[in-house]
């Protein structure tokens, strides 16, 4: 009877959630779960509700429990890291969206290019953030290089005492070197400003940058080894749509090998990516 009830409950959450009725939602698929609390969708379903509200933390709490009741669910894998990136927990992100994007694979669920997207904001989210705390050191460190040239102007001063020749000479010199020192931070933004990764340079499976890319017969490319790799994991098909493809179907995209190739000469950072 539990069961029945809490079916009831979830149909009627389906339907508010339908018109965007969220908060009206939430409260049938809480009642769906006081009646049924084993059941995994309950969780999974209240979870997209609280995420269209962008209620981070809840939408983290019942995709934990979602997971704990069935750990094959993308959904909740695919809320979760999603809900992880809001939350700025970038490498956790990550690893809740590969393993959405895997099991998404071996299931054949038809929104894997969403997981895939979500993949890639992460990684991208996390480079960001790592550029940002790099950036904040190198200005940290400016600073106190800056504070050491004036700290020696203020030597020299004083060691020229009234010599009024000397004095406009340690000005001059200190002046020029402090003005070098800021073109260098410019430069680092400006550097900042320039790294981001086109997403086509990036393998589909691994999410790093190729080496050598190769379509398949769907016209999807992919880094060659990390290809190879799926196949000897889930059979012989190309990893988005799922239709039969080989080794030897595989063809080496040679105009994009050679782009990424120029990229990488002039954003040699991007080989860590």
């Amino acid at each position: 009877m539990g069961k029945e009830e809490a079916e009831a409950y979830k149909k009627e959450g389906n339907r508010l959630f339908a018109e965007h009725r969220y908060q009206d939602a939430i409260k049938e698929y809480s009642t769906a779960i006081i009646k049924d609390p084993e059941e995994r969708i309950y969780y999974t379903n209240r979870a997209l509700c609280y995420s269209k509200l962008e209620q981070y933390n809840n939408v983290i709490s019942d995709t934990r429990k979602a997971i704990d009741l069935d750990n094959t669910t993308v959904k909740a894998y695919y809320l979760l890291g999603q809900a992880l990136i809001e939350k700025k927990q970038h490498t956790e992100a990550l690893n809740k969206l590969k393993t959405a994007y895997e099991l998404a694979i071996q299931q054949r669920v038809k929104y894997v290019n969403d997981i895939l997207q979500a993949l890639l904001t992460a990684r991208k989210r996390k480079w960001d953030d790592q550029e940002a705390a790099r950036l904040e050191r190198e200005s940290a460190l400016l600073q106190y290089v800056k504070s050491l040239v004036e700290a020696e102007r203020q030597r020299q001063l004083q060691v020229a005492g009234d010599d009024e020749e000397k004095i406009d000479e340690i000005n001059y010199l200190t002046d020029e070197q402090e003005t070098k020192i800021q073109k260098v931070f410019e430069q680092s933004k400006e550097n900042l400003m320039r790294r981001e990764i086109p997403d086509a340079y990036l393998d589909k499976i691994s999410f790093n940058i190729m080496h050598d890319p190769v379509f398949t017969p769907d016209g999807f490319t992919y880094e060659r080894q990390s290809l190879l790799d799926h196949f000897a994991r889930n059979g012989n098909v190309d990893p988005i749509t799922g239709r039969p493809c080989a080794e030897k179907d595989l063809i080496p995209n040679r105009s994009l090998k050679e782009a990424i190739e120029d990229f990488l000469k002039e954003n040699g950072w991007a080989a860590d990516y």
